[in-house]
């Protein structure tokens, strides 16, 4: 459970009142000033049981932040804080008639129980779009493969609700906005990603078998995204590459000792 900052400064693991009485002192010596550090605080989003954006982290991340007293550098919050600041835009749509802006939805999974916070819905157009600030924005039509699953969990959890035709991202950073059109899965599929992860999440939270470490597509997020980088990897976050490269030759020793010729 998240129980406050890890000090920029090396003051160790503050809770929230104290890191902040600090701030409002105006002694402090960090980058972070009051106003900052209690909108991050408040963008931090808790909830009970599995939302849409815990099943697409790092699993093992979720379980051992679940487990254990979390403290999070500011530093590693200033992404998702500024792509707060950007979703002031969306409270805009609430002007709109029959706009449903930032409502909790939730279903249930295989008997477990998924819950996610859409960012717009308009009903009268069968649409559901959801904004994402980014460091580097696609260069093509196609979603990041995450956010494209995202907003179809979106679409499935609403769907008892509103009938959702399109979906869309709004990708924005300093300079230029995008919007992506996002291919709409079919219930089968979007199940057959979904089910097993989230039987895996449940049982983990559970008091189950921790998750298996992230692999060279996911590794990215250990360095700087997740508070638990040296539990993980005691000898540093390897390279995407270097994982990757494990990964071939496992796959191709086990290739070989069923007697099949690797795939080049």
């Amino acid at each position: 459970m998240i129980k406050g900052f890890h000090c920029p400064e090396g003051r160790g693991d503050l809770p929230f009142e104290k890191c902040l009485k600090c701030a409002a002192s105006h002694r402090n010596t960090c980058q972070f000033d009051y106003p900052i550090l209690t909108a991050m605080r408040r963008n931090l989003r808790e909830e009970e049981g599995i939302s849409v954006s815990s099943i697409l982290n790092c699993l093992r991340k979720v379980v051992l932040q679940a487990r254990n007293d979390v403290y999070l550098d500011p530093r590693e919050l200033y992404y998702a804080f500024r792509g707060q600041l950007f979703h002031a835009v969306i409270a805009q749509a609430q002007e709109e008639k029959q706009a449903i802006v930032e409502e909790r939805f939730e279903r249930t999974v295989a008997g477990i129980t998924l819950s996610g916070h859409p960012d717009v819905i308009y009903p009268r157009h069968k649409k559901l779009i959801d904004y994402k600030s980014t460091r580097r924005i696609p260069k093509d039509a196609t979603p990041y493969a995450n956010h494209g699953i995202q907003v179809n969990l979106y679409r499935y959890l609403v769907a008892p609700q509103y009938r959702i035709d399109h979906l869309e991202i709004v990708y924005f950073d300093m300079s230029e906005v995008k919007r992506v059109r996002v291919p709409v899965m079919s219930t089968p599929r979007l199940m057959g990603w979904l089910v097993p992860r989230l039987k895996k999440l449940k049982a983990a939270l559970n008091g189950g078998k921790l998750p298996k470490k992230a692999d060279s597509k996911g590794v990215w997020q250990c360095d700087g995204y997740c508070p638990f980088p040296k539990l993980c990897w005691p000898r540093g976050v390897p390279k995407p590459w270097e994982l990757k490269k494990k990964e071939e030759a496992k796959r191709e020793a086990i290739l070989k000792a069923l007697g099949r010729k690797p795939r080049r």
